[in-house]
């Protein structure tokens, strides 16, 4: 079986700390997965770089920085924000001649070109902005409650919706890889009729699936959508 690194892209707002439910609970099912989770620029670790407001030089950036990691087998797994991240590297890397993702996941986000409730906030109002995170459950009570906490996640939001709103898609040839596409049952940004058609971007469309839970589909990850996840990892390592 070959080791197949499971790339995964956070949310507008999140960080290194989105996936480690997920992490626990691939390693407790026994699933192979070499996971690593990217982090944007201007959080955690990397707190003192620039961050990113528009999507084509996010894509250039991560796509240069994760050059060597994707050389080798890899899935790609986009959550929210992410999945926009996800698949226009593999679209970037492809356009380059360069290796392409044994497959790509996409969780929590509408397909290219339909609009979700995000698209045209007004991101300068800041009470906007955390209002409509609050309505979502996009802010914990913890960071609520702390205005010195506040005051430094949201302008990291706000870019990170920045890119969000600065995507278009073009007319690109779909994948050639399998795109697994993943919602929460309960989630009001992303509902299953606005996945539907992701299935016009690859070759090897898969049925969009749904898991219980909200937007916030890797808080506490369903054991459906974790072993979902470790039968993909597992297939595309034994080229099944």
């Amino acid at each position: 079986m070959s080791r197949i690194e499971l790339v995964c892209f956070h949310h507008a707002g999140g960080g290194a700390a989105t996936f480690h439910p997920l992490r626990r609970a691939l390693v407790a099912v026994g699933a192979e997965a070499a996971l690593t989770t990217v982090t944007l620029p201007g959080r955690d670790s990397r707190f003192g770089e620039p961050r990113y407001a528009d999507a084509d030089a996010c894509v250039r950036g991560i796509a240069d920085e994760l050059e060597d990691v994707l050389s080798g087998p890899h899935v790609l797994l986009g959550y929210s924000m992410g999945a926009i991240l996800a698949y226009s590297i593999s679209r970037q890397r492809l356009s380059r001649g360069l290796r392409a993702p044994e497959a790509v996941i996409v969780a929590a986000y509408s397909a290219p070109g339909v609009s979700g409730p995000m698209d045209d906030l007004d991101l300068d109002d800041d009470d906007a902005l955390i209002g409509e995170l609050v309505r979502h459950g996009g802010i914990p009570d913890e960071i609520l409650s702390r205005r010195e906490w506040l005051e430094l996640l949201i302008p990291i939001v706000r870019d990170d919706l920045r890119i969000c709103q600065s995507y278009h898609p073009a007319a690109d040839p779909p994948l050639p890889c399998p795109l697994y596409v993943f919602g929460g049952l309960d989630d009001p940004l992303a509902p299953p009729e606005t996945l539907a058609g992701w299935s016009a971007h690859s070759l090897q469309p898969q049925p969009v699936r749904m898991f219980a839970g909200d937007h916030f589909l890797f808080r506490e990850p369903d054991p459906e959508l974790v072993r979902e996840i470790a039968r993909i990892v597992e297939s595309v390592g034994t080229g099944e």
